[in-house]
C-alpha cells in the first residue's frame, strides 16, 4: 500500500515521472475490492494484469539469474 500512496493511484497513463499513476498491483486491489461481477470485463482484466505481472517478474528473475551465473567470481 505504500506504493499506492506514493504513486497517487490515479488511473491514467503518463510518460512523465512527475504525474501520479496507478500501479498494476493497485489496479488489482481496486478491482477486487469493488462489486465486480464474476466473468465481467473488469474481473477478467484483473487476472490478465496479474498474469502479466507474473510474466514480467519471471522474466526479470531469469535475466538476473543468468547475469549472476555469468559474472560470479569464485573465491578460494
Amino acid at each position: 500500500m505504500a506504493v499506492t500512496l506514493a504513486a497517487g493511484a490515479t488511473p491514467n497513463l503518463s510518460f512523465t515521472f512527475l504525474e501520479s499513476i496507478q500501479t498494476m498491483t493497485a489496479y488489482i486491489v481496486q478491482v477486487s475490492m469493488g462489486d465486480t461481477p464474476a466473468g465481467g470485463v473488469a474481473y477478467q482484466t484483473m487476472f490478465a494484469v496479474a498474469g502479466l505481472l507474473f510474466v514480467i517478474t519471471l522474466f526479470l528473475n531469469v535475466i538476473a539469474t543468468f547475469i549472476l551465473k555469468r559474472y560470479r567470481e569464485v573465491y578460494q
